[in-house]
């Protein structure tokens, strides 16, 4: 990723989980601010959390001229009702560089049916139902979701690292060009 390096990216969020991540992508501090994603608190579908992305990728590289890639990262849940009628959350990367718009996908992780059920009659955000569960403040901005289901063996960080890497590989690789 030396090609990376050199280049000034800018996150469309504060969160501390998120930064964390493009770090590990990267090897370089993002220019973090946050600005909307334009879609719900929680999103729920995998359109959503998407749109959510791109929407906070080209605000922050609007917002942030020196800026040589805005990158907006959005965790979101979708139904799976072909296979396996399973909730599954999901990590998403929109990586904008004025011209051309990419994606990164991290990992699907299944989550308990209950928990999602209880967002969709709440109208809460998944991280109140971990800070809940996991009797801590701010799961959001540490190891989330995945921490608590998996015992600390994967990480929010971690899992947005992968959507961060498979966003900017095209914007790297001659492979692309």
């Amino acid at each position: 990723m030396q090609e990376q390096q050199a280049k000034r990216i800018a996150l469309g969020t504060t969160n501390q989980a998120k930064r964390a991540a493009v770090v590990l992508a990267t090897g370089s501090e993002p220019i973090c601010l946050s600005v909307p994603s334009g879609v719900s608190d929680q999103p729920m579908s995998e359109a959503e959390t998407i749109q959510g992305a791109i929407n906070r990728a080209k605000r922050v590289f609007e917002a942030v001229p020196e800026a040589e890639i805005g990158l907006g990262l959005e965790g979101g849940l979708t139904y799976d009702d072909v296979h396996t009628n399973q909730w599954y959350l999901l990590s998403v990367c929109a990586a904008w560089d004025g011209q051309r718009l990419l994606i990164g996908k991290g990992l699907y992780f299944p989550i308990p049916n209950e928990v999602a059920e209880k967002l969709g009659q709440e109208g809460t955000e998944l991280r109140h139902i971990i800070d809940e569960l996991s009797g801590t403040v701010g799961s959001n901005h540490k190891e989330g979701a995945y921490g608590l289901f998996t015992n600390g063996r994967i990480t929010r960080a971690a899992i947005f690292s992968e959507a961060v890497i498979a966003a900017l590989t095209p914007f790297q690789s001659p492979f692309y060009q």
